[in-house]
């Protein structure tokens, strides 16, 4: 399979396009055929080497955080999937690798896409949408009933965040043209 990857840290963005096996999952892990992987400044941070004192990666390193794809294989543990499944998921940060054809995932890390989503917008929901929730509910500690400002409330971090806010019982202001509004 084809998979893009970095041979070593480097301020220059250096990627390679690879032939590398498919992995082998096992008995608690699916293999997924990736059909979209997001592209986001996380991966500019691994591929720099800024992140390596938290996450120091072996070389060569296949790049990507999150994807979206079909299940092709179960393992022997797995009842919560089937082949054919349409999943989602943020990659652990211990074993990354979204920009490949085929990704093993442990079951736990996955979940079912949302009927009548198409693969990239699935792909590029999760990083996002956690980023969103971590900072209204770990960083700002909001509490329902509160008022929570969004500025810039049509731009991708926005979009996620101000329905999180809804449903956490926020009362959501938003800055930004009239996508922001709704």
């Amino acid at each position: 399979m084809r998979a893009v990857q970095i041979k070593k840290y480097s301020k220059k963005i250096n990627t390679v396009l690879c032939d590398v096996p498919v992995p082998v999952i096992s008995d608690s892990e699916v293999l997924i055929q990736v059909k979209a992987a997001a592209v986001n400044p996380l991966e500019l941070l691994i591929l720099t080497g800024s992140v390596k004192l938290i996450q120091n990666y072996s070389m060569p390193l296949t790049l990507g955080n999150e994807c979206a794809g079909v299940v092709e294989k179960v393992g022997r543990n797995v009842q919560d999937f089937r082949k054919g499944d349409r999943v989602y998921t943020r990659l652990p940060l211990e074993k990354i690798g979204a920009f490949a054809e085929y990704v093993a995932v442990d079951h736990r890390e996955i979940a079912k896409m949302p009927e009548g989503y198409e693969f990239r917008t699935a792909a590029a929901i999760l990083l996002t949408g956690l980023t969103a929730y971590q900072g209204i509910v770990e960083e700002l500690e909001a509490k329902p009933g509160q008022t929570l400002l969004i500025t810039g409330g049509s731009g991708s971090l926005g979009q996620m965040a101000v329905p999180i806010a809804k449903e956490l019982g926020l009362r959501v202001i938003v800055t930004g043209n009239d996508r922001a509004k709704d």
